[in-house]
């Protein structure tokens, strides 16, 4: 294809929009280079002015928050009107699903004010398509997923699987916004307490940044994943991970690895991210040597069971050890992500360390013989049986080899996570040798003794030694200082509690200001307002004070979103509310610092 000047000043424009922070989404290059190198063509048919602005004006008086999920952008028209009138905080996400489309109405029209603008994330079908799941997982929050809009373009007809898929995907994501709701409110004291204990231990440990930095040095060609979950149908297969030794990287699951380890097989490593996980699941001996990836809630008692090296997620917060891994290594700690379950975390895993085909065992997501999982997670069989058998969630999907097998809820919205991850990421081959349970659409099945024939044909790699190898995240020196700053905590909590105090007081004055129409006063207020409305991005050590506050951020969340768009007086009260709730976070937070400063 003949590329002409404007397709190069539109792609530049690209190159310029994700120059800083989100390079990730710059796909100026590949286009220049499938473009140049194919021929395209489209019938698609593109928007007259009019008709784009009779689109558009749909969206006139839509709310500040609303987040815009378009499929199609067409020859960009519909999109620059979309952002002519909207409010400057309306993001919007871009689907192509043709390329051939995209390609010539670059080669074509001048797009650079659509493609510039730092309100709009396009995403390419056969470019970076796959990235849409990532956005909407980022994107869709408890704060505006009641808010989200999807829509087609006029002329996208004919991709109405686009549509599913995506409609799909925002449908997933809303179920575990709510479910996060209701996990954040009943775990929020045990999530707290236990980052607390473990903050000096996460100090000199290590970090999953460092296993992904090793990772990537490793030749991994006929080298697949095996990631091993606790379904009941482990129990048929699990002698076949024998074969597997050195052959493949052992992901075992915190609930299976006592099954595993009874079997006589040492995993690579195992993963437990849940803070309420019981002790019960860590009693066979060798648990303690198993290199273990470890989020920074676990239950403290795990930790202390534990001898062997340990490798920290980050939770994406922007904690206080974000910000040292960003002070020493210039990077925040990696975030693994879930979908709510161990097993999609051990996934995640799987991915950022560089394997390209991953096998499930054990992965049933479904009560699969009346059980909930293998005999050996909890040794009480009949337990077993009647957790399945007094869930109140249940319903029905398809199972491997056909027909449907009994699952509940919270599963079936892990079947969603696999299905919609897998579709995001084509390049990345998933077996489900699990031999049993719910299908997962999108993997390959077959029996584990077939996947390992198959599959591990590589040279063997000594995993358990490489890891083993992997020195603390911070040298002894940073360890000293950050260990020191944990020390001093409570000064730093009340250092932040007078920034709050004042954060509160601008408030106010805003609130007279408005009330007694004096302007001055109201532009001081904002200035101030303003700064204090950032002070989550620069102020790390609140991420652990609202842990305290859980329900008082969901209840200014609601009573924002029940109130007009445009109620100032309801965003004030909801401002101060938070700030008065951080204040009482810090004073129950240092009534319990010293379940840290006791162990430096």
């Amino acid at each position: 294809m003949t590329l002409n000047n404007v397709f190069y000043r539109n792609t530049e424009a690209m190159r310029d929009r994700h120059s800083l922070g989100d390079g990730y989404f710059d796909i100026s290059d590949e286009l220049a280079r499938m473009a140049s190198d194919g021929d395209f063509k489209t019938e698609i048919r593109y928007p007259t002015p009019e008709l784009a602005a009779s689109w558009a004006g749909n969206f006139k008086e839509q709310v500040i928050d609303r987040t815009f999920y378009i499929i199609g952008f067409s020859d960009g028209q519909f999109i620059q009107k979309l952002l002519d009138v909207t409010a400057s905080s309306n993001m919007i996400y871009v689907y192509e699903p043709s390329l051939a489309s995209f390609v010539c109405v670059l080669n074509k029209y001048d797009l650079t004010g659509v493609l510039s603008s730092p309100r709009v994330v396009i995403c390419v079908e056969g470019i970076n398509g796959n990235n849409i799941f990532d956005i909407i997982v980022s994107t869709v929050t408890y704060s505006n997923y009641r808010l989200i809009m999807m829509g087609v373009l006029p002329g996208y007809e004919a991709y109405a699987e686009a549509y599913g898929r995506i409609k799909s995907m925002l449908e997933y994501r809303v179920e575990m916004v709510q479910f996060e709701k209701l996990t954040d409110i009943e775990l929020a004291k045990m999530v707290r307490r236990n980052q607390l204990m473990n903050y000096p231990d996460v100090a000199s440990q290590r970090s999953v940044n460092q296993l992904a930095d090793r990772f990537a040095e490793i030749d991994k060609t006929g080298i697949p994943a095996i990631i091993v979950s606790a379904g009941p149908s482990l129990d048929k297969n699990i002698n076949e991970l024998k074969k597997a030794g050195k052959k493949a990287f052992i992901i075992v699951v915190d609930t299976a690895l006592k099954a595993v380890l009874r079997a006589g097989i040492e995993p690579d490593i195992t993963v437990c991210i849940d803070p309420r996980k019981e002790t019960v699941f860590f009693g066979h001996e060798k648990f303690k040597y198993i290199p273990a990836v470890f989020g920074t809630d676990i239950t403290a008692e795990v930790i202390k069971k534990h001898k062997g090296n340990r490798f920290y997620a980050g939770n994406g917060e922007g904690d206080i050890f974000d910000s040292f891994r960003i002070k020493y290594r210039g990077s925040a700690y990696m975030t693994l992500p879930a979908g709510g379950s161990v097993a999609n975390t051990a996934y995640s895993l799987a991915v950022a360390l560089g394997f390209k085909t991953i096998i499930l065992v054990g992965q049933d997501l479904a009560f699969t013989d009346g059980k909930g999982h293998t005999k050996d997670a909890y040794d009480d069989e009949e337990k077993n049986k009647r957790d399945a058998e007094e869930n109140r969630y249940v319903c029905e999907v398809e199972a491997i080899g056909g027909g449907t097998v009994k699952t509940e809820a919270r599963m079936r919205s892990y079947i969603q996570w696999f299905e919609n991850s897998i579709k995001s990421m084509p390049d990345i081959r998933v077996i489900d040798a699990t031999e049993g349970g719910a299908l997962i659409h999108g993997t390959t099945v077959m029996t584990l003794q077939k996947a390992i024939e198959e599959e591990c044909r590589g040279n063997c790699i000594d995993f358990r030694d490489i890891i083993e190898k992997i020195p603390p995240e911070f040298s002894e020196e940073e360890q000293r200082h950050i260990k020191s700053y944990l020390k001093n905590i409570d000064e730093e909590l009340d250092r932040l509690k007078n920034i709050l105090g004042k954060g509160m007081d601008s408030y106010g004055m805003l609130e007279s200001g408005i009330r007694d129409k004096d302007r001055s006063r109201i532009n001081k207020a904002m200035e101030e307002v303003s700064r204090i409305n950032k002070i989550e991005k620069e102020e790390p050590l609140l991420a652990l004070v609202k842990k305290y506050t859980i329900k008082d951020k969901y209840s200014v969340k609601d009573s924002l979103y029940e109130s007009s768009a445009d109620d100032t007086k309801a965003a004030i009260d909801g401002g101060i509310r938070l700030l008065s709730s951080f204040i009482r976070g810090i004073d129950e937070m240092k009534e319990e610092t010293r379940l840290m400063t006791d162990q430096l």
